[in-house]
């Protein structure tokens, strides 16, 4: 069996969870499961398993899926540090089904593990509604089953590249930044990229570039009285008369006027790392009007 399908219209019942570090010459030991459905996601090292017959290696970013009644065991002593999350739920549908495949990688890790963790984080709390664990479990079945099912596409990936992207460039703002110096990062031909990052976006390379940087001089005039000047400086832009045309060619505002068009909003925190996505924020501060 390849994989495994089964109904998420209610949660799925969580059972129990962990993060496993194991040393030098650990090994599996054998366990068959009932009704249950164990995911393991590996995070460091190699863990050498088998489900049936069929042998596996997990190593960080493999997902090994064990399906209910099935029996699984080590099949060679650990060699280096490993460490890998596991956790077991019993689905309670057939209905809105979703499937999981036996064993797959993740092409982007980040999701899927936060999703984990949060599950570990709740069910070991403690103090927590029972149920709480189950929604939790069941969203990080589904982030896993919607990883597969993307990457089975042949989307994940492009994806993924295209996301880690977007976050160096929130990262990097503050540089001069080129296409050809974003693409280098990343071990990319530029037209590739750009070909790929519109795909994806809808904008250029340049395009979101520019949309980060707006975002932050936005969410800078409506939570400081700084001058536009200084505003434009902070927002990583070297010609503010550069910076206030395309501001207005994009909001149909001038920075002037877009700041009196809502009401002043002064968050407690002195500074704001220009590393983080403030494109929510700002959209938060735009729908209180004066």
């Amino acid at each position: 069996m390849t994989s495994w399908q089964f109904g998420v219209a209610t949660p799925v019942h969580y059972l129990r969870s962990g993060q496993f570090t194991a040393d030098l010459g650990w090994q599996h030991h054998v366990m068959t499961h009932g009704a249950d459905l164990e995911l393991i996601i590996g995070l460091q090292g190699s863990v050498a398993l088998a489900v049936g017959a069929a042998g596996y290696q997990v190593e960080p970013g493999d997902v090994l899926t064990v399906f209910p009644h099935e029996t699984i065991r080590g099949t060679r002593p650990t060699l280096v540090p490993s460490a890998f999350i596991w956790f077991h739920v019993v689905p309670t549908s057939v209905e809105r089904p979703v499937r999981l495949p036996r064993f797959f990688h993740l092409a982007d890790q980040a999701q899927a593990v936060i999703a984990a963790k949060q599950l570990l984080d709740i069910a070991h709390g403690e103090h927590r509604l029972a149920a709480l664990a189950d929604y939790q479990a069941t969203v990080a079945v589904l982030q896993l089953a919607n990883d597969a099912a993307n990457q089975a596409a042949g989307v994940g990936q492009q994806q993924s590249t295209i996301n880690q992207v977007k976050e160096w460039i929130r990262v990097h703002m503050a540089q001069p930044l080129t296409v050809p110096q974003v693409a280098a990062a990343f071990h990319l031909n530029a037209d590739y990229l750009t070909r790929q990052f519109r795909q994806q976006t809808g904008l250029t390379v340049k395009g979101y570039m520019n949309a980060v940087r707006l975002d932050y001089a936005k969410y800078l005039l409506l939570t400081t009285d700084r001058p536009v000047q200084e505003v434009a400086h902070r927002a990583y832009f070297a010609d503010e008369k550069y910076f206030s045309r395309l501001f207005k060619a994009k909001v149909a505002l001038s920075p002037r006027q877009y700041r009196l068009a809502y009401t002043h909003t002064f968050l407690n925190n002195k500074q704001v790392d220009p590393g983080i996505d403030v494109h929510s924020q700002v959209a938060a501060l735009e729908q209180v009007r004066q």
